[in-house]
């Protein structure tokens, strides 16, 4: 008798721990101060809330630092085209702002009771960093664009070091460049815009690409810059970082460029064979990118 209701003491206990490791891992969700724009969407079977991007904007506030997770969806008839263009604006509370354009197939394992003639896209994710302190950020809706939008957004953990992971070469066969910290050597490779580097990873679960931000002659210390990962011929995501001068480091083979320090973002390998690449966004820039694998 008492083992047993001790088993149902602990049943609920076992159950919230799970619900807790799981929402870390997932990362948490963040919510607008629009809340009457919530639409749950049932994807897979898996009830998840999105928050609708029609006529007014979506405003979020938190205390950072944090990364965070944007995900859009394109709305559409559901007899309407296979792949959609969705976009929408992207306002900081530092006074940056920037147009956020995507494509994505339209699928068909998403459903929403509350527009029960429309159907989803795939998300197009975007990436951004909050740092220190109370900070806000806006979503706006592009009247211009092809479809409607429905967000999503997610605090995702930052990531640490380069322990268990191990460095893979771009297949270019691309010589690489070497940071200096001290009297430690880090292998980096150089990225300007208009090219790409290219990855095929063996025997991995997982990507992590650590980027640095070259600081040159004229640029302020804090920048930002956007790079873009792609999965063969598909976008996997585009990512938004703001950086600033990392004065402990040095790039040994130009000297005159200073590092920033680094951000990272990551990718879920599937298990059949793929080339990853990745691209600088914005022109007049450069980038070190370092690409490491987690078993």
């Amino acid at each position: 008798m008492n083992r047993n209701r001790s088993c149902r003491i602990y049943k609920p206990g076992l159950l919230l721990l799970g619900i807790i490791i799981l929402s870390i891992l997932q990362g948490e969700t963040i919510l607008p101060s629009e809340r009457d724009k919530k639409e749950i969407l049932t994807i897979n079977e898996k009830k998840r809330t999105y928050y609708q991007l029609h006529n007014t904007s979506l405003t979020y506030k938190m205390a950072g630092p944090k990364r965070v997770e944007i995900i859009a969806r394109g709305v559409v008839p559901k007899k309407g085209y296979k792949v959609v263009r969705f976009a929408y604006k992207l306002t900081t509370d530092n006074g940056d702002s920037i147009i956020i354009s995507q494509n994505a197939v339209k699928t068909k394992n998403i459903t929403s009771s509350q527009h029960p003639g429309y159907g989803f896209t795939l998300p197009g994710k975007y990436f951004i960093n909050i740092p220190k302190g109370n900070h806000w950020f806006k979503i706006e809706p592009i009247p211009k664009a092809d479809s409607p939008v429905v967000i999503r957004v997610r605090v995702k953990e930052f990531e640490k070091g380069d322990k268990d992971r191990q460095f893979v070469k771009s297949i270019a066969g691309t010589n690489p460049k070497h940071l200096l910290i001290g009297k430690k050597s880090i292998r980096y490779y150089e990225l300007k815009h208009g090219e790409r580097l290219q990855f095929e990873p063996k025997n991995f679960s997982k990507l992590t690409l650590l980027s640095r931000l070259g600081f040159m002659n004229g640029m302020s210390n804090y920048e930002n810059y956007q790079i873009r990962v792609w999965r063969d011929d598909t976008i996997y995501g585009t990512y938004f970082f703001s950086t600033e001068k990392s004065e402990d480091s040095i790039i040994k083979e130009d000297k005159k460029v200073i590092p920033g320090k680094w951000r990272s973002c990551e990718i879920n390998l599937l298990k059949r064979k793929h080339t990853y690449s990745v691209e600088l966004l914005d022109k007049g820039k450069k980038v070190f990118v370092r690409c490491l694998g987690n078993q």
